[in-house]
């Protein structure tokens, strides 16, 4: 008499159970770097603690320490996704379009879509700034260092300038904007849109690239 046939049963992880899993880290890891940005910029160096870092993402301190070392880590994540947008968001701009021109046209579009201004050009560098204020050393990037990755989405639009003249440019750039968009800011409530826009010109305007 034959036994019946023994059926193994093989555990296997759900894919969307994983997935979901995935999603949701993710969505941790860009609230917390979110979180330090904003308090970075709103407080300054001084004012980023992990604690509050943790309590505006909704999250505990411990859980902050499962994603990141440190502040200035939780910095650098968000810059390195800023970096990544940005580039995605030249990458999408017509090939014709001088690097002036779409530096400007993406900061007048950010103010006439109402995004965040903490996803805002001029940012960037203000916490790069931010970081080197919390730990100066050489393992973490200064503002030449952060436009490196810049250099392949910028290059087509200024190919007659070389490595150390697009850092400039965009440095300088950046500088400009953020100058602009300061100044819109401290306009009082209601602000219009377009008065930031005009500023936003005349200060790409004070650039030049042609030598």
């Amino acid at each position: 008499m034959s036994s019946a046939p023994v059926n193994f049963v093989t555990t296997r992880r759900n894919p969307s159970v994983s997935g979901l899993r995935e999603t949701k880290k993710a969505a941790t890891r860009t609230a917390l770097t979110r979180a330090a940005a904003e308090i970075a910029l709103e407080h300054g160096p001084e004012g980023l603690i992990i604690a509050e870092i943790a309590a505006r993402a909704g999250v505990s301190a411990r859980t902050f320490h499962n994603y990141f070392a440190s502040r200035e880590e939780a910095l650098l994540g968000f810059l390195s996704d800023q970096i990544r947008d940005l580039i995605d968001q030249l990458d999408e701009l017509p090939e014709q379009m001088r690097l002036v021109e779409a530096v400007e046209h993406l900061v007048v579009e950010h103010l006439r879509t109402g995004e965040d201004e903490l996803d805002s050009f001029g940012s960037l560098f203000r916490i790069s700034e931010i970081i080197g204020a919390l730990s100066p050393t050489p393992q973490h990037p200064d503002a030449g260092a952060l436009v490196v990755p810049l250099l392949p989405a910028v290059h087509p639009r200024a190919p007659e300038l070389d490595e150390f003249e697009a850092c400039v440019a965009i440095n300088t750039l950046a500088t400009s904007v953020r100058v602009a968009l300061d100044w819109y800011y401290r306009l009082p409530e209601p602000r219009d849109i377009e008065v930031g826009a005009q500023l936003v010109r005349r200060a790409c305007r004070m650039v030049r690239l042609d030598g």
